[in-house]
């Protein structure tokens, strides 16, 4: 029988051999595992992309895709997108499950999760094992060691903050001296022109119209649209691009605690890194890239699945982080550590040093840190002030909790929170419009386990759908609504519900919590004790809309801001 089998196969061409061969691991690759989630249907090296582009595409947004997918398949999804299995979990408790199963500890591995650190997983974020354990436990220990959570962290965002808002007081100065206050007459409601106030600022003369083309119900001013007009002529005010603002100083209160020094604002490298992250952030989502699904497009299509922009992002960050720990070097005392980086090359030093610690590794640890701790935070002050400009009367609610509670005579500082109720909901709130717009990092299975009665195999990816969680009316009420009160029970104490958990639980809860909730607490507190934030008048209301990536970003937006005192 087997000599039979042998003859017949020897008279089988090879190229048609190799063909049945192929398709034959098409249609094996086509079959769902037994007990799998339900879903799409998988076709052959496709799995089931082509339903979730066709949602993505409708939808504009991969976690909407998700959810769209939830109502139609239940709370767990099972998905395979070319050659990767995504199970997408829908509903808190799903997500509990699977956060709170040692089994599915791990996180993803690929081309994605490997070519952002030179072919091999490091850093903290994305990886796990011996590595993320060691590795995650030495960052936290010498972090604590040079001020984080403690004391000194809260003094190095006080300081952040104080830098930026004597920064912007004299952006206010320097328009009512060098060009005094501008002055409206009548022409305004006379001839229905609406005046450009400024491009950067409002040092605009009087009588330049708008530029843009405007709609025709704009042309006829309303007379409080005039007065509104004339209110900001005679206040220090200026127009600035909010989204702008913080990228800077957020990354200066992570980047002190890791090297031991401070960037000034108009840093022209510092801002170049900034530019980075984010082009990095939009370039990919939170289940990777498309060259991640199907790793042989980084060799036929690089450009159109995007590894060659990946590669050349990764490039500029590594160049960046490389030439600051070769400067670092020059002055790096062993005897003396100073920051992050000084005690991690000090380990290196020494002979008997853990394996897992290396120079590339130490790179990688910085991604991790600016991605998870920098990036995300702006984001998330980013979502705020939005807010705070769509809803005035939650940030005159703040102001007046400001005001009464700490005064003018000083900043505010990270030790009011306990007693400033209103102001940290507005912090929550943030955190659940920004996160509640992404996905969380993806988990891995490490073996063949258990979600709530469906069987997962190994090496497969988790992802849990955080606006299932975040902002859904089931559990908000009114979920797409900026209302801070919703996180202050009946006693004026801070409640939240058992869903909100932006910041994931588990071991791999995120150790960024911590610095993130201080810094949008001290930057909006501060901010809104001396500043007032409105719609430019005459521009259009910004919109709520943003850009799907590895975190949501809102579309750029101007505001006029405006001392209060």
């Amino acid at each position: 029988m087997g000599d039979s089998i042998s003859m017949a196969c020897g008279m089988i061409p090879p190229s048609l051999l190799f063909v049945i061969l192929i398709m034959l691991l098409l249609y094996l690759g086509s079959l769902k595992p037994k007990g799998y989630p339900p879903g799409p249907k998988w076709w052959p090296f496709l799995g089931s992309a082509l339903e979730v582009a066709r949602l993505r595409k409708k939808t504009g947004y991969l976690h909407e895709t998700f959810t769209l997918l939830g109502e139609k398949y239940g709370p767990i999804v099972g998905l395979k997108i070319g050659t990767d299995r995504i199970v997408v979990l829908n509903t808190y408790e799903s997500m509990k499950s699977m956060l709170m199963n040692d089994d599915c500890d791990g996180r993803p591995t690929g081309p994605v999760y490997e070519s952002r650190t030179w072919g091999k997983r490091r850093g903290v974020l994305v990886t796990d094992g011996i590595l993320w354990t060691e590795q995650r436990r030495f960052v936290l220990r010498h972090l604590r060691d040079f001020g984080f959570g403690k004391n000194n962290m809260a003094t190095l965002i006080e300081e952040e903050t104080k830098y930026l808002v004597n920064s912007l007081l004299h952006q206010l100065e320097m328009i009512r001296v060098d060009k005094g206050p501008v002055q409206f007459n009548n022409n305004i409601k006379n001839d229905g022109r609406i005046y450009q106030l400024s491009s950067e600022n409002l040092n605009k003369s009087d009588g330049e119209c708008l530029k843009k083309p405007i709609k025709i119900e704009d042309v006829y001013m309303k007379a409080q649209d005039y007065a509104d007009v004339r209110r900001v002529s005679q206040s220090p005010s200026m127009i600035i691009q909010m989204d702008e603002v913080f990228g800077v100083p957020i990354l200066n209160t992570l980047w002190k605690m890791m090297s031991g020094k401070r960037y000034n604002a108009d840093d022209r490298r510092l801002n170049h890194l900034q530019r980075i992250l984010t082009t990095l952030f939009k370039e990919c989502d939170m289940i990777g890239c498309l060259f991640g699904h199907f790793p042989i497009l980084r060799y036929v299509a690089p450009v159109a699945s995007g590894y060659k922009q990946f590669m050349e992002i990764h490039q500029q960050l590594w160049s960046f982080l490389n030439e600051e720990l070769v400067n670092h070097k020059k002055t790096f005392d062993p005897d003396v550590p100073k920051c992050l980086m000084d005690a991690y090359l000090k380990i290196l030093q020494s002979e008997s040093h853990d394996e897992t610690f290396s120079e590339l590794q130490l790179l990688a640890i910085w991604v991790d840190l600016f991605m998870a701790g920098s990036e995300t935070t702006t984001k998330a002050l980013n979502f705020c002030f939005l807010y705070l400009v769509l809803y005035p009367d939650v940030q005159k609610k703040a102001q007046d909790e400001i005001d009464r509670e700490i005064g003018r005579d000083r900043l505010p500082r990270l030790s009011d929170r306990p007693r400033m109720t209103y102001v940290n909901a507005i912090t929550l709130e943030s955190i659940r419009m920004f996160m509640g717009r992404t996905m969380n990092i993806p988990h891995r299975t490490l073996k063949d386990t258990y979600i709530m009665g469906y069987r997962i195999p190994k090496d497969t990816m988790l992802a849990a759908n955080f606006s299932r969680i975040l902002m859904t009316d089931d559990v908000y009420g009114d979920a797409e609504v900026f209302r801070p009160e919703r996180f202050i029970d009946s006693k004026g104490n801070i409640s939240v519900p058992e869903q909100y958990m932006p910041f994931s639980i588990g071991k791999h809860h995120c150790m960024g919590e911590v610095l993130a909730k201080s810094n949008i607490f001290v930057f909006t507190a501060t901010l809104l004790q001396t500043f007032t934030f409105s719609v430019v008048p005459g521009e259009e209301i910004p919109t709520t809309d943003f850009t799907d990536g590895v975190t949501a970003s809102p579309l750029p937006f101007k505001v006029l801001i405006t001392k209060r005192f």
